[in-house]
């Protein structure tokens, strides 16, 4: 039977480990003497380091144990690891993974026609020439700038010429003598303009009376309602207070 409420004593122990290498993984040998398949745990972190852990008795409450985390190669695969246990030794297999070697095609042979080759050495040949021109022609070019560089100064000139005739015409239109008095008919347009201001103002100064008048006429009103208003509040405070009083008697 198992002894329930002794404490363990443990004793730390690190087994022996190293790598061996295969044609299509990479293998971890741990030395386990003493201990069991069921007394071992073999996990892989998130970290890519492989987790090895377990504990045995040695007699009475003495136990042995041990906990290793060893990193993992980047060229094997975590997902596929298998462990096996036998003569004392845990073998942990790690598959390598498999890298595909991408696959050139050779270049495709341009075959040439016996027209495009043609075509090519035609291009490949000599440059044309360009042809230059001669004196003659050169003096004739020269002639014929200057030519129009001075029939263009000629049109500048005309159309400055043309602008101020234009200025000075229009200076003459705005400071050109006045015109004759004033008609008749604009003294009548005149006097009857100032007879319908003379009655607008007059009308709008009524107005301006009367709504004085009325609003002088509302506040007198108010205050006399407002004189009512405190006679009858007194009034009726000295009523309730004889009342009072004659209570009390």
């Amino acid at each position: 039977m198992a002894n329930f409420g002794i404490e363990r004593v443990y004793q730390e122990f690190e087994p022996a480990t190293r790598w061996t290498s295969e044609p299509d993984a990479e293998v971890l040998v741990a030395d386990l003497p003493g201990f069991k398949k069921e007394q071992l745990k073999v996990s892989v972190t998130a970290t890519r380091k492989l987790r090895l852990t377990g504990e045995r008795p040695t007699g009475g409450n003495k136990w042995i144990r041990f906990h290793q985390e060893i990193p993992v190669p980047l060229t094997v695969d975590i997902d596929s690891v298998s462990a096996m246990f036998k003569d004392n030794k845990l073998y942990i297999r790690h598959p390598k993974l498999k890298t595909e070697i991408p696959q050139t095609k050779p270049p495709t042979p341009v075959i040439m026609k016996p027209h495009d080759q043609h075509e090519r050495k035609q291009g490949q040949g000599p440059k044309a020439m360009v042809e230059k021109p001669s004196g003659g022609k050169t003096d004739q070019l020269k002639h014929d700038a200057q030519q129009l560089k001075h029939d263009a100064q000629q049109l500048k000139h005309d159309a400055q010429q043309k602008a101020r005739e234009v200025v000075q015409s229009g200076k003459n239109k705005l400071t050109g003598e006045p015109k004759g008095p004033l008609s008749s008919n604009d003294d009548e347009k005149d006097k009857v303009g100032a007879k319908w201001f003379e009655k607008y103002k007059e009308a709008t100064g009524n107005v301006v009376k009367e709504a004085k008048n009325k609003r002088q006429l509302l506040c007198n009103l108010a205050a006399s309602v407002s004189l009512v208003l405190l006679i009858l509040l007194y009034a009726r405070n000295a009523v309730r207070s004889s009342l009072v009083w004659k209570s009390e008697e």
